[in-house]
């Protein structure tokens, strides 16, 4: 009989609660607890997960007898309004619970600049105890691309696509994680030009808050950099199905990062290196009239979260550079301010408002 994962204790919405269930056995965690913010409604997720009800999660950081806690859907956790969450995250960092978030923590750059960046116990932040995923700079085909990427050499222009459907995450979510690979790709850039459009026509009107906290829909921008390098990503939390692309341009040619591998091709249109799971489409395997169906697959988002949650626990993985907090976060919240002003926007700007950095 297998042993038992990490007991967890899982927070999330009902829309996303069943691709939770999911991410969890592929991660081989232990579900002990769930609930969500909806009042009355944590009976309800906790019946998905077969476990008990949990109905507030700031004393499940503060208290609760578990390995892991993992916030699926953070509402308005960390919200300004709500001073002592960063309290209640590194309270569990100092427990040894693991705090593992698929929503970005904190929301906003103005929100970072709080209690989030004031050291606790021994000199240590509440940003110490969080563990942002997916990161698709620590997912294997990123990883195995590193010797590919130091030989192709600093990109002039960067292109990335991050996609996934309402159930897997927020747009908020797909943002954070295209900035944060942005930025170690290629730096911080200068200004932000975005647009947003929201998920259905008829609310044109419909504008983005000022936090990336229950975002919904697309968002195209396009960075300018001070030595004349480019950039331009879209993020989406509407998409049929979940897609991490990240093209590169260069002197020496094209560097293409996928979920399943990557792609080199030079200047002359040759093939430099590759390492890329080939997919094989026809047919559906045959089956014989008493074999038991195949088990439908999990989605590539599943496994690929499930990855990465179980990268983060395994004690044997060297750990990653530190996520940049401040730098993803301005630009976050530059992409979103541009998107309401309808103009370029500055980084050096929200730099300056946050005093962090």
């Amino acid at each position: 009989m297998a042993e038992p994962g990490p007991r967890t204790i899982v927070w999330a919405d009902e829309q996303r609660a069943e691709c939770v269930k999911d991410i969890a056995a592929a991660a081989a965690l232990t579900v002990v607890g769930a609930g969500c913010s909806t009042k009355g409604r944590s009976s309800a997720i906790a019946a998905i997960f077969d476990c008990p009800p949990v109905d507030d999660l700031r004393s499940v950081l503060t208290d609760a007898e578990c390995d892991v806690i993992l916030i699926a859907s953070a509402e308005d956790f960390g919200a300004a309004a709500h001073q002592s969450d960063a309290a209640a995250v590194l309270n569990a960092h100092t427990r040894g619970v693991r705090v593992i978030t698929l929503d970005p923590l904190p929301a906003s750059a103005l929100e970072l600049a709080g209690p989030w960046t004031t050291p606790g116990p021994g000199g240590i932040t509440p940003l110490a105890g969080l563990s942002f995923v997916p990161l698709a700079r620590a997912a294997r085909p990123f990883r195995e691309a590193a010797e590919v990427l130091e030989m192709f050499g600093e990109p002039r222009t960067v292109l990335i696509e991050a996609c996934c459907r309402p159930e897997e995450g927020s747009l908020g979510a797909r943002l954070f994680g295209a900035i944060e690979v942005l930025l170690s790709l290629v730096g911080e850039p200068e200004s932000v030009d975005a647009a947003y459009a929201p998920p259905d026509r008829g609310q044109l009107i419909r504008q983005l808050g000022e936090t990336l906290r229950n975002t919904h829909g697309d968002i195209t921008a396009n960075f300018r950099f001070a030595d004349g390098r480019a950039a331009a990503l879209l993020a989406t939390d509407r998409s049929g199905r979940w897609s991490r692309n990240i093209t590169m341009l260069g002197a020496e040619g094209r560097l293409r990062i996928f979920d399943d591998g990557f792609e080199w091709v030079n200047s002359a249109g040759d093939r430099v290196d590759a390492s890329r799971q080939v997919k094989r489409r026809g047919e559906p395997p045959h089956e014989t009239p008493h074999a038991p169906p195949h088990p439908p697959p999990q989605s590539p988002a599943c496994q690929i979260i499930a990855e990465a949650i179980t990268r983060t626990l395994d004690p044997a993985v060297p750990t990653d550079s530190p996520l940049d907090h401040p730098g993803v976060l301005a630009v976050c919240q530059a992409t979103l301010l541009s998107t309401r002003t309808g103009s370029a926007e500055s980084i050096s700007t929200i730099r300056r408002m946050m005093h962090v950095g």
